[in-house]
């Protein structure tokens, strides 16, 4: 029962790096119109991403933490 944890954190970790990247890859986009490129980003989104990122790696670390403890 003492092993249920650690997996759940790293399974956590890696599902929040996933939605850390993949958000991170949706907040901007990029636009040619008549050879001008114009760039837009969303900074609420990217914020959400770095959130999910900082998440995942306290996620990873709690469960190897709590693995090694053992």
């Amino acid at each position: 029962m003492k092993t249920v944890l650690p997996i759940v954190l790293i399974i956590a970790g890696i599902v929040f790096a996933y939605l850390g990247i993949t958000t991170f890859q949706g907040s901007s986009a990029d636009v040619s119109v008549l050879g001008l490129e114009i760039g837009a980003t969303d900074e609420g989104a990217q914020t959400t991403a770095i959130l999910y990122g900082v998440l995942s790696l306290v996620c990873f670390g709690a469960g190897f933490m709590t693995y090694n403890k053992k």
